[in-house]
């Protein structure tokens, strides 16, 4: 009884903070010492080809805009293979996410793939490329590198720092290392995710007020990222859990860094993630948050996604894709 009223007071007090916040030309300005800042992150991952639901996560991403003042959209990789689209490569599936107008993707493990009979091909170059080269959401993968010059993916960032509302917030890619592990990717080098990310921090100092780590590692390997100092959250993925509410422990009063992962393939989600900031000797500390996940059983699908879904459909199986981006003048 008890755990159930500190838990429905954590709520309310969530609750009351989130219609609370500052005026956007205070949050603009400058967050002053006291200030709250809500950060709402809607998060999709492993959706493997299953786009049946991706009309409805639209309408949901576009409500959602309308009543969060800070916002980001990001997706955990994965995004086609096994799906009904595989053959092409991921194009569909990017296509609607550019139309749902996601902030940022992190290349999953499946994503480097390309099918074969022993389905541990090494991915096609070009074909990755174009995937990447069709999203308009940046793509993110820190600890990736090509062998040959240990150079990042062309096309990819280790991160990005969006300007939200005046808040410096950098989203953080990562990305298992089951390629490399698996022999399907030769040309490239997969670093450690815990290794990457402190180094990535280390470049970040003075730079962000806020660090979010997108990551396709795996549960294992998130726990381990959420202990490293200075990360407001984990987005994960790889693993097909269904983490409606973060998981985190709590040591003297402290609660840890909040970890999310949102299904998979078949019973994937789209899921919620609500950081609540204080700001606190001028810097901005996570004191609460909250997660749920989106029932999407009475939800309309957006006409515009459903669009896109549908012309991919009517086209031969194994047709190949034809992304719709143009080239810079």
């Amino acid at each position: 009884v008890a755990r159930f009223r500190k838990n429905v007071l954590s709520i309310v007090v969530l609750a009351a903070v989130l219609f609370a916040v500052p005026g956007a030309s205070a949050l603009a300005d400058a967050l002053k010492d006291g200030d709250y800042y809500v950060l709402s992150l809607l998060h999709t991952n492993d959706i493997h080809g299953h786009v049946d639901k991706l009309p409805q996560y639209s309408t949901l991403i576009r409500q959602t805009r309308q009543e969060a003042k800070n916002l980001l959209v990001l997706d955990g990789g994965d995004i086609f293979l096994r799906g009904e689209f595989t053959a092409r490569n991921g194009i569909p599936e990017m296509e609607m996410l550019n139309a749902m107008g996601y902030d940022a993707w992190v290349i999953g493990n499946n994503d480097f793939r390309i099918p074969g009979e022993d389905n541990k091909l090494p991915a096609s170059g070009e074909a990755l490329a174009t995937l990447i080269k069709t999203a308009k959401a940046q793509t993110l993968c820190a600890n990736v590198v090509r062998k040959e010059n240990g150079k990042l993916l062309e096309g990819v960032k280790p991160y990005i720092i969006k300007d939200i509302n005046g808040v410096r917030v950098a989203i953080i890619g990562l990305t298992s290392m089951k390629p490399q592990q698996r022999g399907y990717e030769p040309d490239k080098t997969f670093l450690d995710p815990v290794e990457t990310l402190s180094k990535t921090l280390e470049e970040l100092k003075g730079k962000s007020d806020v660090n979010i780590v997108l990551s396709h590692s795996g549960l294992g390997e998130d726990i381990k990222l959420s202990y490293v100092p200075g990360i407001a959250a984990v987005l994960g993925a790889d693993d097909h859990y269904k983490m409606e509410n973060p998981i985190y422990w709590v040591w003297e009063g402290e609660k840890s860094t909040p970890i999310v992962q949102h299904g998979g393939e078949e019973d994937h989600m789209l899921g919620r993630l609500d950081l609540v900031f204080q700001k606190r000797d001028g810097a901005l500390k996570l004191i609460d948050f909250s997660g749920r996940a989106y029932d999407t059983r009475f939800v309309k699908s957006d006409q515009n996604v459903q669009q896109i879904l549908n012309r991919h459909r009517e086209q031969p199986k194994h047709a190949p894709a034809r992304p719709e981006f143009k080239e810079a003048a």
